[in-house]
């Protein structure tokens, strides 16, 4: 694989607060190959006039409405042309030397699937914290084990086991690694952050991706299933408990020791 072309997606509706520090983490790659393509969901905000900014330097760009996140991704497999695909969302950015870390890898390596470290963004009070976490794949049957903005897929994986199956309107990535796991696709790792996520994405909005972990992990014939179900019993506990809290920390005026509690954990 020398100097390979790699398709960036990124999807976004509504997305004007992040999307141009996105935008620009691609854009200023050390490595130069890439075909940047956005997929947007008909956004009613500034998002559009932020992309347009950098329309002579996207590939592909589309407007218009979809039925979910995996459908936008879907969108955007079918315009790649690169050999390896990697996925940005529109809150999270590279890091300027990503794409070339992960092309020298797959240079010297025949795995199909490189992933890496992620740093996790929390920002409070007008200040950002990061924390970098490592995957573990040896929790494949358990949960989704890798970081889908830091893992990095060739075109021939989806050719081989398909795109994201749309019925999975927040796990369909899970989904995705553990059929390419089950086709003895070879994966290899990175110890190097490749991408800053930035916590509180739609995923932790409720307990619908435990729900369909657990059908995903059902479909595959997980002998943890019945584990990810209890699991979903779990989030339904803690999501009752932060709203309670919630609602304490307003009444009783509680907000800037929240602020300290969530800043201690963070540091």
């Amino acid at each position: 694989m020398n100097n390979p072309l790699v398709s960036i997606i990124t999807v976004v509706y509504n997305g004007e607060k992040h999307i141009e520090q996105t935008i620009n983490s691609v854009l200023n790659q050390t490595y130069s190959n890439i075909e940047y393509i956005i997929v947007d969901g008909d956004s009613k905000d500034n998002t559009l006039n932020i992309i347009k900014k950098y329309e002579d330097k996207i590939a592909h760009f589309i407007s218009e409405k979809d039925s979910g996140i995996y459908n936008a991704m879907n969108k955007g497999l079918a315009l790649a042309k690169g050999e390896i695909i990697g996925i940005l969302n529109a809150d999270d950015y590279y890091f300027e030397n990503t794409l070339q870390q992960v092309v020298d890898v797959f240079s010297i390596s025949q795995s199909d699937i490189i992933y890496g470290n992620m740093v996790k963004l929390r920002t409070i009070q007008n200040k950002d914290y990061l924390k970098e976490v490592a995957p573990n794949i040896s929790l494949m049957e358990r949960t989704m084990p890798i970081f889908h903005p830091a893992t990095f897929v060739k075109k021939s994986v989806y050719e081989k086991i398909g795109n994201f199956n749309e019925k999975y309107k927040l796990s369909a990535d899970y989904d995705f690694i553990y059929r390419a796991y089950k086709n003895n696709i070879k994966f290899e790792y990175i110890p190097q952050p490749l991408t800053v996520f930035r916590v509180d994405g739609i995923s932790s909005i409720n307990c619908q991706s435990y729900k369909e972990g657990y059908k995903i992990l059902v479909s595959h014939g997980s002998p943890y299933d019945k584990e990810m179900k209890r699991l979903v019993l779990k989030c339904k506990i803690k999501t009752l408990f932060r709203i309670v809290f919630n609602f304490f920390i307003r009444i009783f005026g509680l907000t800037k020791w929240n602020e300290k509690r969530l800043i201690n954990k963070w540091k």
